[in-house]
Formats: C-alpha cells, sequence, structure tokens
C-alpha cells in the first residue's frame, strides 16, 4: 500500500514537471521540431559608376591659301609697266607718221587698227618695229596686253612672244585676234602692246613705251 502511495506520487511529481515552463516558454514535447536555422542575408555590393573621360576636341588647322603668282604675268626683267589713262576713245588713234617708240627703237608701225575675233575680217595686225643697234639687238620679245573700252579694267600681260627676225633691224609680228588672251573679256576694248630688246647675253638693251589706243578689239557680231 505504501509502494502503491509512493508510485502514485512520482507520478503526479513527473506530470507536474513536464508543465513547469522554461526561458521562452514551456518545455517542449520530445516529439516537436526544434528551431529552425535563421536565413542568412547576404548583401550585394553596390556598384560605384566609373566617370568616363570626357573627349577633348583638338581643332583642325585651318588652310590658309596664298594666292600665287599669274603664270600669265611678264617676268620682271622684261615686264611692261601699265600706265592708267583717263579716258578712253572708240574710234583709234592712228599716227600718220611712225612713232618714236622709245629707248633702243627707231620706229613702230600697225597695219590695222581695228581688228575682230571670230569669224570677221580683218581679224589680225602686224606690228613693225625698228631697232636703233641691228648689231646689238638679238631678240625683240613683245607683250600685249588687254583693256577694256569703257571702265579701267585689264587683263594680266602675256609672257611675251619673239618678233620675227628680218636680219635688216626691223622686226614683226603678226598679232592675231582669235589668240589674244582676254579677247573675251570685254564686249569692246583696246590692246595694249609693249617690246623689249635684248643682246645675246639675254640682256636688256631696249624698252619700248606702252602703245595704248592704236589697236580696237571687238567680236565679230
Amino acid at each position: 500500500m505504501r509502494k502503491l502511495y509512493l508510485v502514485m506520487v512520482l507520478v503526479i511529481f513527473l506530470q507536474a514537471c513536464s508543465a513547469l515552463p522554461f526561458e521562452g516558454g514551456l518545455f517542449p514535447a520530445a516529439d516537436t521540431p526544434g528551431p529552425t536555422s535563421t536565413a542568412t542575408i547576404t548583401f550585394t555590393p553596390t556598384i560605384t559608376q566609373t566617370p568616363t573621360r570626357t573627349p577633348t576636341i583638338t581643332p583642325s588647322a585651318t588652310i590658309v591659301r596664298i594666292p600665287t603668282q599669274d603664270p600669265n604675268l611678264p617676268t620682271s626683267t622684261f615686264a611692261p609697266i601699265p600706265i592708267f589713262i583717263g579716258k578712253d576713245t572708240v574710234t583709234p588713234i592712228v599716227p600718220s607718221t611712225p612713232v618714236r617708240p622709245g629707248p633702243g627703237f627707231l620706229s613702230m608701225t600697225i597695219s590695222e587698227s581695228k581688228i575682230f575675233w571670230g569669224a570677221c575680217q580683218p581679224n589680225s595686225t602686224k606690228i613693225v618695229v625698228q631697232v636703233e643697234d641691228p648689231e646689238e639687238v638679238f631678240s625683240v620679245v613683245i607683250f600685249v596686253q588687254v583693256k577694256s573700252a569703257k571702265e579701267e579694267d585689264y587683263t594680266p600681260w602675256t609672257t611675251g612672244d619673239a618678233m620675227h627676225d628680218h636680219r635688216d633691224g626691223t622686226f614683226s609680228y603678226n598679232l592675231r585676234a582669235n589668240h589674244i588672251y582676254g579677247r573675251n573679256q570685254y564686249l569692246r576694248s583696246w590692246v595694249f602692246l609693249q617690246m623689249v630688246a635684248t643682246n645675246k647675253d639675254g640682256e636688256e638693251v631696249g624698252r619700248s613705251l606702252i602703245f595704248r589706243d592704236l589697236i580696237a578689239l571687238s567680236p565679230c557680231m
């Protein structure tokens, strides 16, 4: 009887212990699953954007075009000096006697005072000069320039053409209207002329005046 009493007390004691609280709650039953592990939060590093380099604009070099010398201009040895006149007349002035053309020359004559470029006649004029010293003069070069009959506008001087030597102190040149440089620049124009004489060494021994208002130039209408 006493043993039965002890067994009942032990059973009551065990039941009472199973109901005692513990830190965080009652003691769990034997078949109660334990707490699961807490998930670990992985922090993703923030990607800092690297500033890109601003491209530098390099200015390109400025091309400066320097005008070149006109190849149609005479050389410095034979370069005629253009003289501007105040007013032109429409009727060419033809001297009654040969003109004293300047140092180194005795005379200068022309066959036609008005020529036309195109199909009309006359379209050429013959220029003849006589030099002072035929023994010294080896060559005579003629330069041509065209001037507007309406305004002070000129074409460049030509580079020069050799005149034909007749071996008697005279030199001639057939000026053809269709071959004159700048003939079509103006409706009505004048042809300017200048002659330069040289010796065998190419040295200048004579230079004529600039002849103007002697040859009128027009297109064939």
